[in-house]
């Protein structure tokens, strides 16, 4: 079977892909699958023939149990991946359809279904926080934060100082003129506090990442410019998820291999 058949398989029927899902996180009998799915014992027995047929599922001789093969657990896997990713992206269509999705690497792409649990800061004329002043309260009191930002502002710099008087530990990923903006924009006498500081350092990069993005040690906000590469403060994801905050984290490291440290 190659794989635009096997795909064929899977996608055009809702009950084989349910029974893969199902299967996949453990044996089950006839009885509990029509349970579960709530379809007919005759419509389920006819998509797991098929599903034996292409060694996806095997059924124990002595218990009767239906189980997937090795092979069904490798499309399992597949599977529910790309479902996470699916619910992502409907989830938060406004968001994706008007920012540079592009610019975040393919690789992290494939595994947005991380960001299920976020919630989408959105800000309004009615509205009294703005992503921006929500963003300035989540970090107030992070014991780690880990940044990315294409832009600077004084608010956020002044955020981070404090936080880093603080002693939380702080590293920060910007391009290279964003860094040159930020140092311009604070006191001499900050910026020479700043360097002293063993909590606090900053790597710039030849290039424009084109993201804006903190994790902490308990929450993500995650940005994105828009197509003309204008920061967008009126939309963030926010999410207190682990593996989201772990997504972010590998996203986090993969800039910053690419980057110099300057403080």
């Amino acid at each position: 079977m190659n794989a635009e058949n096997l795909l064929k398989l899977i996608i055009s029927s809702d009950l084989r892909r349910r029974l893969i899902l199902s299967l996949g996180t453990g044996p089950k009998i006839l009885k509990d699958l029509q349970v579960e799915l709530n379809s007919t014992p005759s419509s389920i027995l006819h998509a797991l023939k098929l599903l034996e047929n292409k060694n996806i599922v095997h059924q124990h001789e002595g218990t009767k149990e239906y189980k997937l093969t090795n092979l069904g657990y490798l499309i399992y896997i597949q599977l529910k991946s790309i479902i996470g990713s699916f619910d992502v992206i409907t989830k938060f269509e406004s968001f994706w359809l008007t920012h540079d999705v592009k610019s975040v690497p393919e690789e992290f792409l494939r595994t947005i279904g991380d960001l299920k649990n976020s919630k989408l800061i959105i800000a309004s004329p009615d509205e009294l926080k703005s992503p921006h002043e929500v963003y300035l309260e989540l970090i107030k009191n992070a014991k780690w934060v880990k940044a990315i930002s294409s832009v600077v502002f004084e608010d956020y710099s002044n955020a981070f100082l404090e936080l880093a008087f603080k002693k939380a530990d702080i590293e920060a990923v910007l391009p290279e003129k964003t860094f040159e903006m930020l140092l311009k924009m604070l006191d001499p006498e900050k910026v020479k506090a700043l360097k002293e500081l063993p909590n606090m350092r900053i790597y710039t990069l030849e290039w424009n990442p084109k993201v804006s993005f903190t994790v902490t040690d308990s929450v993500l906000s995650f940005g994105l410019l828009f197509p003309d590469g204008r920061y967008d403060m009126t939309m963030d994801l926010v999410s207190y998820d682990p593996k989201a905050r772990k997504w972010a984290l590998d996203l986090f490291h993969y800039y910053k291999q690419f980057a110099k440290r300057v403080i």
